[in-house]
């Protein structure tokens, strides 16, 4: 009986001590008849929302994870910043903007550390990250929620042509490029013709930016019709992605390996 009355007491104690930062009350995530209008951190993440009919055709959508439209399928992305936050802060961004209606268990699924894939209530349920600081650009973390009518995703910094953005027309692809006065000066005097006065001039250091890409910054992205082609859309520019960080890293090592060879040491710090 002692045990038992201790054992209540200490209870009673933790229950009374005062709580900081977010309330993670059962409220907060079941509460669907009065829902948070406001955020508790405002822009701290990035997001974007989308409509699908299901036959080709997209839409920009509101926020809004419950009012889901009654055909076709909507998505909606988390894009987390790459600062040196704890995992917690994490999963404080994430309630803020997911809750609710996704739940503790669902939170826990989108930012957790190490690989996952299972169903939680119904959905599949899949995370994919890698060991190191989230300020760091080779640090990569992509995690998603499929249901048969919503994907909800989260990523760990900006990941190109996601987003269905299309493209506008003031897009530097669409321009008529001609070449950079100053890279003529480089390569010497021996160049006939004329630069005209057409076009925009691309310069050195854009055009070896664009090269080092193994896509397109702003490439025209296939409206997928199913929430199956979402998901390979999805898994396909994180992997494009990673892609794009292995030729930097493999670009990076062949100056180092070449500043070796002359005596000059290229500084690591530059990765």
């Amino acid at each position: 009986m002692g045990f038992e009355g201790k054992a209540v007491l200490r209870m009673e104690v933790i229950r009374e001590e005062p709580r900081t930062g977010v309330d993670f009350s059962p409220e907060m995530f079941i509460d669907d008849e009065h829902p948070r209008q406001t955020s508790l951190f405002p822009g701290a993440v990035k997001r974007m929302a989308y409509s699908f009919d299901g036959h080709g055709k997209f839409s920009s959508r509101e926020w809004d994870l419950r009012q889901l439209d009654g055909e076709g399928f909507s998505w909606f992305h988390v894009e987390l910043p790459r600062s040196s936050q704890k995992l917690t802060a994490f999963a404080q961004y994430l309630i803020d903007v997911l809750c609710p209606p996704l739940k503790l268990q669902d939170i826990l699924a989108l930012v957790s550390n190490g690989p996952f894939c299972g169903t939680i209530d119904g959905a599949l349920v899949f995370r994919v990250n890698s060991a190191g600081p989230p300020t760091s650009k080779f640090t990569q973390r992509i995690s998603a929620i499929v249901r048969d009518n919503m994907v909800i995703s989260v990523s760990l910094g900006r990941v190109a042509r996601l987003d269905f953005s299309r493209m506008s027309s003031q897009s530097l692809l669409m321009e008529v490029p001609r070449i950079d006065p100053t890279f003529l000066g480089e390569v010497g005097d021996s160049h006939t013709g004329s630069l005209g006065t057409g076009g925009v001039a691309i310069h050195e250091h854009m055009l070896e930016f664009l090269l080092n890409m193994s896509h397109l910054e702003h490439a025209d992205n296939a409206v997928p019709k199913g929430v199956g082609n979402l998901l390979v859309h999805i898994i396909d520019t994180h992997v494009e992605q990673l892609h794009d960080t292995v030729l930097h890293l493999e670009t990076h090592l062949d100056d180092v390996e070449r500043s070796l060879d002359t005596g000059k040491v290229s500084p690591l710090h530059k990765l």
